[in-house]
């Protein structure tokens, strides 16, 4: 699968089937977040994969969308690293997100093409995460997302009514016009 096609079938996953995520399949997804773009090549990014079931169920407690979670077959959660990437974005606010999103959507669509399914959960309690993984000072979690073979028939093909936004509405040449 090319990337556009990655791109064009990615859904986020909401049921997972119970089988093991192959080892190999795990590298690959990971490999391709560690390849993903970053400020200077900072790479302010570090990835802890979680598949011991305990540990699972008390990550899936510090979000409300634990079931999720909690019945994925591994969850892997990316941090940011605060010391990694001194660089703001505008002046004003730090470039550690944005450059941790750019891996994690570099993971999401190598899931997609490895024949996984990913969901991107931003709704978590910081703490609780940090406590969970044995988190130091500094490292933030930017991302929980559970990762797992799809139940067959979760997710819905996208249509043209998909709910998206014209070409027309979001892309503008020369200046800012809305």
């Amino acid at each position: 699968m090319d990337v556009l096609d990655a791109i064009r079938s990615f859904r986020p996953c909401t049921q997972y089937n119970s089988r093991p995520v192959p080892p190999e399949k795990l590298k690959a997804v990971l490999a391709a977040a560690r390849l993903a773009p970053s400020q200077q090549n900072l790479q302010p990014w570090r990835f802890v994969v979680v598949q011991d079931d305990e540990r699972k169920r008390l990550l899936a407690q510090a979000s409300n969308r634990g079931k999720l979670i909690a019945e994925a077959p591994a969850v892997i959660v990316a941090f940011a690293v605060e010391e990694d990437i001194p660089i703001t974005i505008g002046g004003y606010i730090s470039a550690y997100p944005l450059d941790v999103a750019v891996a994690v959507a570099h993971l999401q669509l190598a899931a997609t093409a490895e024949g996984l399914g990913t969901n991107w959960i931003i709704e978590f309690n910081d703490e609780k995460v940090r406590s969970v993984l044995h988190v130091p000072e500094g490292i933030h979690p930017i991302a929980v997302i559970p990762i797992g073979f799809p139940l067959e028939g979760n997710g819905a093909a996208r249509s043209n009514g998909d709910g998206r936004k014209s070409p027309d509405e979001i892309i503008a040449y020369n200046d800012y016009p809305w």
